[in-house]
């Protein structure tokens, strides 16, 4: 089993954007040593929370800054941007970084109304199927003649020696059975909180067509995970995630916040029991190396996953540290 980051670049209360953007090159490096495989940036906007909004600057960063782990984009939110100027983008980074380049190709905004037009400047997005989309990018990444207006453009850097992972987000059947077709690898963020049947992997598996960028097919799942040496531990670190998760569900953006200061803190009937449900359904998950490993194996024996990703935005950074050392030695990596 593969290990893998999902960061949102979850901004800590009272943290400035360049503290923890320091904060998070300190972490990347502390992962790395831990042997996970890959660490990917999300794309949200006018999230006053997170600090990951170009996720493909912070890749070229971080890459920059490392020696073998793999970085890439949870994802690039393509209905914004040009497939022309996305394989630039990503032929430029694996150039500079070759065979650690990811591009996770997302089909949501990651923002509001008001992000999604001021993005686009105000015109449409003149795709109407962002599956067409992805297979214009595709082919610019493999230096072939894209269909349409497209064709008569090139990708720049051309023949490149190095090619990007392409992976397809989502969450739902049509999407797995398109990764499958395209021959790429399928990614599922759990920890959105989007529950999908079992079959839809097995659907993607049965469907795959090997390409020129995955010959068999891979299943990445990710999840929130926090990992403690007791479940009082785990409780502590979890509850400002949790309160974050409640606030989200009211419409409400906030920073992370100090366990410290929410250990007095209980939450609700209703509260308990919308958290009760997530833990049931493994979208976030907590507890002793023991409960983890346990649960993870239940969900590797459900949807036969390839990799595990995790994102889990534990305010103190020796503890965030600590919590995926656990899954690291969960899974033979150190």
């Amino acid at each position: 089993m593969e290990l893998g980051v999902h960061d949102l670049v979850t901004l800590n209360k009272g943290e400035t954007p360049e503290e923890g953007y320091q904060r998070t090159k300190r972490f990347v490096k502390e992962i790395e040593d831990m042997n996970f495989k890959r660490y990917w940036f999300a794309e949200h906007h006018s999230s006053k929370g997170h600090a990951s909004s170009s996720p493909e600057l912070m890749a070229a960063y971080m890459s920059a800054v490392t020696d073998k782990l793999r970085f890439g984009t949870g994802g690039t939110m393509i209905m914004h941007y040009s497939p022309l100027k996305i394989a630039e983008n990503f032929k430029t980074l694996t150039t500079l970084a070759p065979n650690r380049i990811d591009l996770g190709l997302g089909r949501a905004p990651g923002g509001g109304p008001d992000d999604i037009t001021a993005l686009a400047q105000g015109t449409p997005n003149q795709f109407d199927d962002q599956y067409d989309k992805i297979k214009v990018i595709l082919n610019y990444l493999l230096d072939e003649e894209a269909p349409g207006i497209y064709g008569h453009s090139t990708a720049i850097p051309f023949g490149t020696k190095s090619l990007v992972e392409p992976w397809m987000l989502g969450s739902s059947g049509q999407s797995a059975i398109k990764s499958a077709e395209m021959g790429l690898g399928y990614s599922f963020a759990k920890f959105f909180g989007i529950e999908t049947d079992p079959a839809v992997f097995k659907l993607y598996r049965d469907r795959f067509e090997p390409s020129k960028f995955f010959e068999k097919p891979s299943v990445m799942v990710s999840y929130q995970i926090i990992v403690a040496d007791s479940e009082e531990e785990a409780n502590y670190l979890a509850k400002p995630i949790e309160l974050a998760q409640i606030a989200l569900v009211r419409g409400q953006m906030m920073k992370n916040m100090d366990p410290e200061n929410l250990k007095d803190y209980e939450f609700s009937e209703a509260e308990q029991n919308y958290l009760n449900d997530r833990y049931d359904k493994r979208f976030l998950i907590k507890g002793t190396p023991e409960h983890v490993e346990r649960i993870l194996t239940e969900e590797n024996e459900l949807l036969n996953i390839d990799e595990i990703m995790t994102y889990a935005p534990i305010f103190d950074h020796e503890a965030r540290v600590a919590s995926y050392k656990h899954l690291a030695k969960m899974f033979n990596k150190i």
